[in-house]
């Protein structure tokens, strides 16, 4: 009977039964193709995989695997071909099942279906069900384990349409991922002693194997839930958080600095700390002093971001929020308003998964991205990895397509391209230029261009296309590998070199090797000036 390889896992939760259906879904591919490799290690038994993107299965990390259950002919793959017309008239489900019907090893194995979220969410719950109903009576009649893996931009909306059609499923499982931290949310699971129900597992990926991460709660969580905690109305200031002056109500309190604070902070159980971030301040090091705190104090301890200077990015807000932040705060110059904000979040709790270590989140906030011009297929590679690592930390990226007006040749607008941030990046291809923002979110794309290009986007271009959803940023990504991996495109990397003259160089000079003969270095010899006495007028009488 096949299962999920999870360490930890408890058999309820990963047993798939024979002759019953389960759905898989997530926002991302790469969720479900986690999982799926979790499902097929160890598998002897005949596995059929039907997706319009086969080959997406047999990429990146862990698919080694699969090769290898393939050369064993234990893997069938299928490349599913899918037409809108034809799939509403149910042909496209006939047709598939049909011809997999011809294999005998169809009898007791496994049947994956991988299938875009768009394309099922448009169907209404009597087309939905038609279809389901070919697939319950093929698991039925051949005794197969059906697996559906369902992602994209809609996959919330198809998840409800599901638990309303769940007389034609025996477990449905939502993925979602935050930093490093998997949640299997279970809306419900048939095993062999019954039927699980809302509820939610935490896994972490260790060495390329999934594990499962037990849930630290604190003893006085169970034992005094319903009581007060005497520091709960404290709230724990640090003194550039609120501007000098301040008058401040009775039972706040100020102290020095962010490190005096985290101090204090060690010995506190549900008092509210604020700390203040200046140009000066260490991110990293904060952020890891506020996962301490989470991790030492618990959960019903306020954690509280003051930014004073502006300076905290996008990445930087979901770095601290991942890391156990309950609030970030800007408005400095308006005590009011921090005493309200900070009002709003009294009783809360910290409710978001913790990651095990700070490392594992930090791994995906560091930039690895070359900035500026990339060729276009290492362009594509370069988004996909950076689009997965931002999507695990919950930073938004955007991509940017922008089409040449005619007879413009594409050198003249790329060299107007003038790349500052890490991870921002851009390419050519086909009368299109490509832009990859980094942590910028879709309403911010107008003011990264005026910063980025310096003249009018229009009179250069005749159209604008943003993409901000990972799932089809990585879509386009597959698209542009497909389509230009074999095709000669002209590489702009020589022409503009010269786009990254004005970046500063950080290296010293080597001044030992200078010739000081040159007559830069030329010494000016001036003669010693000779004092000369004053006399006012007022002294000669």
């Amino acid at each position: 009977m096949p299962h999920l390889n999870i360490t930890g896992l408890n058999g309820a939760f990963s047993e798939l039964k024979r002759g019953a259906n389960y759905a898989l879904l997530a926002p991302l591919d790469n969720q479900l193709l986690e999982l799926t490799r979790h499902l097929l290690t160890n598998h002897k038994d005949s596995v059929f995989l039907l997706s319009e993107q086969v080959e997406l299965f047999f990429e990146g990390e862990g698919s080694e695997l699969l090769f290898t259950l393939f050369e064993q002919k234990v893997l069938h793959p299928f490349h599913l071909h899918h037409n809108e017309n034809v799939s509403k008239s149910l042909h496209f489900s006939r047709g598939v099942i049909n011809e997999i019907k011809q294999y005998e090893q169809l009898k007791n194995s496994t049947v994956i279906v991988h299938v875009d979220s768009e394309h099922l969410v448009s169907l209404n719950e009597q087309q939905l069900g038609e279809k389901l109903k070919l697939y319950v009576a093929l698991s039925q009649s051949k005794n197969v384990t059906l697996v559906f893996l369902m992602s994209g931009a809609y996959v919330s909306e198809l998840r409800r349409q599901l638990l309303a059609l769940n007389r034609f499923f025996d477990g449905l499982i939502y993925i979602t991922q935050e930093a490093s931290i998997r949640t299997l949310e279970y809306d419900y699971w048939c095993h062999k002693e019954g039927v699980i129900a809302g509820r939610s597992v935490n896994l972490q990926l260790h060495d390329g194997q999934l594990a499962l991460v037990e849930v630290e709660q604190e003893a006085d969580d169970k034992s005094q839930a319903t009581e007060q905690d005497f520091d709960e109305d404290e709230v724990w200031l640090t003194r550039s958080a609120v501007p000098e002056g301040t008058k401040l109500p009775v039972f706040y309190k100020i102290i020095d600095d962010n490190d005096a604070l985290f101090s204090k902070g060690l010995t506190k159980k549900s008092a509210t700390l604020v700390f203040a971030v200046t140009r000066y301040t260490d991110l990293k090091a904060l952020a890891k002093d506020c996962f301490s705190l989470r991790k030492k104090c618990g959960r019903r301890l306020k954690l509280v971001i003051q930014n004073v200077d502006g300076i905290i990015r996008h990445q930087d807000e979901c770095l601290f929020l991942t890391l156990g932040v309950n609030l970030i705060l800007y408005s400095y110059s308006e005590p009011s308003r921090l005493l309200s904000q900070i009002q709003s979040i009294q009783g809360f709790q910290f409710s978001r998964p913790l990651p095990k270590s700070i490392d594992d989140v930090l791994k995906y906030s560091e930039n690895t991205l070359a900035k500026g011009y990339l060729p276009i297929t290492k362009f594509a590679q370069q988004v996909t990895k950076h689009s997965d690592s931002a999507a695990n930390l919950g930073v938004s990226g955007v991509l940017v397509m922008l089409e040449l007006l005619p007879r413009i040749d594409a050198i003249h607008p790329l060299h107007l391209f003038h790349v500052k941030r890490e991870g921002d990046i851009f390419s050519f291809a086909d009368g299109t230029i490509y832009l990859y923002l980094h942590a910028c979110r879709e309403h911010d794309v107008e003011s990264a261009i005026k910063h980025l290009f310096k003249l009018q986007v229009s009179d250069f271009f005749m159209s604008k296309n943003v993409i901000a959803d990972h799932f089809y940023i990585q879509q386009e990504c597959r698209r542009i590998q497909r389509n230009f991996a074999n095709v000669e495109i002209t590489d702009f990397t020589q022409q503009l070199q010269e786009n990254v003259s004005y970046i500063f160089d950080a290296k010293g000079s080597d001044i030992a090797t200078l010739n000081t003969e040159t007559p830069e270095f030329k010494k000016v010899i001036r003669p010693i000036s000779e004092p000369v006495k004053v006399t006012l007028k007022g002294e000669l009488s």
